[in-house]
């Protein structure tokens, strides 16, 4: 207790944090928890600490972003920070040069090329971060069923069993369909042990190793930890449990691909993406440029000509494909119009 009389201070501080949480029969919740720490001192030397903790419901229905384990995806993530920013989906699109459509369809719908790369960056062990100004947000990695690794699994052994039975005939054109596929089937078995010894020692080799660099894109981040612990594309996709094409995709060194739309979408807002490999280390994704697309670009796939002057030119001899790209349409579209005034 203190003298009666006696004066004391109090000191505020303000905190905030963000939370989300939802069940399989539930919309998803965001919480911001708003923390008001008091400090109160008094004349006598004495200190006490409140918290008043405020709790903000912000229930809305993100059913068609609940796709990785109930937990927050990439488009979510890109949905929280624009509100942070204050940013509507148009203004989002003005700042990454991206269309408002593929914005829109980015927040709103399951992405097969970004839900692909990271079931990637799961099977390699990795987590993932997104860096942000206000806040860094942990985005939880898709589960890889035994259901998805035993199909590709399947039609690892079928390109196999293919190869080799080609092969035999080749080598010995006298051996019957029959012999060939029991030959066959036997490089497959033998074949398949070595491949588990593989995947373990790369499952071993992806806990171990640290990897730390910068990568200019999504593409080339997911090559950085896959080139470090020596895993190369067919292990990946039965680790992923994704087609091999899929993981070939991922790891090509051309560029980003569909993966550009995301890619710039957090850029424009100064959100970094952050892999953290399971050995160590962090892989951090450099910022994009804006995209291409401009309000006052025409729509895609709508030509900036006209068919008449698309005629005219190609009737004095202009390549159909240089027409095609200053019309902003396929070549295919351009041959088309040609034809008809024909």
């Amino acid at each position: 207790m203190c003298p009666r009389g006696s004066q004391k201070s109090s000191r505020f501080e303000w905190s905030s944090a963000s939370s989300w949480s939802a069940s399989p029969l539930e919309h998803p919740v965001v919480f911001r928890v708003l923390k008001l720490r008091v400090a109160n001192d008094d004349d006598c030397g004495h200190g006490r600490e409140d918290m008043v903790v405020i709790t903000i419901v912000n229930r809305q229905n993100y059913a068609s972003l609940r796709a990785m384990s109930n937990a927050p995806s990439l488009s979510l993530a890109l949905r929280w920070l624009s509100t942070d920013n204050g940013l509507s989906e148009q203004e989002l699109a003005l700042l990454a040069g991206v269309s408002p459509g593929a914005v829109a369809a980015y927040l709103n719908k399951p992405h097969a090329p970004t839900l692909t790369w990271l079931s990637l960056l799961s099977a390699l062990r990795c987590r993932l971060e997104v860096k942000a100004p206000k806040r860094f947000l942990s985005v939880a990695l898709p589960k890889i069923s035994a259901q998805r690794r035993a199909h590709e699994r399947q039609q690892w052994e079928a390109r196999r069993l293919v190869a080799f039975r080609s092969q035999i005939l080749r080598q010995s054109p006298g051996s019957s369909q029959a012999d060939a596929q029991r030959t066959a089937l036997g490089y497959v078995a033998a074949s398949a042990a070595r491949l588990d010894g593989d995947l373990q020692a790369a499952n071993q080799r992806l806990e171990s190793t640290r990897v730390e660099c910068t990568a200019p894109g999504m593409r080339a981040a997911l090559r950085a930890v896959a080139d470090a612990a020596n895993v190369n594309a067919e292990d990946l996709a039965l680790l992923a449990g994704v087609s091999l094409s899929a993981a070939q995709s991922a790891l090509d060194e051309t560029k980003e691909g569909r993966l550009a739309t995301p890619h710039r979408l957090f850029s424009a807002i100064a959100a970094r993406l952050v892999i953290h490999p399971a050995g160590g280390g962090a892989v951090g994704i450099d910022l994009a440029a804006s995209g291409d697309w401009r309000p006052e670009a025409p729509r895609a796939g709508r030509s900036s000509m006209t068919h008449d002057e698309i005629r005219e030119r190609a009737g004095r001899g202009e390549a159909l494909a240089a027409i095609a790209r200053e019309a902003g349409v396929s070549r295919q579209r351009v041959h088309a119009i040609v034809r008809s005034g024909t």
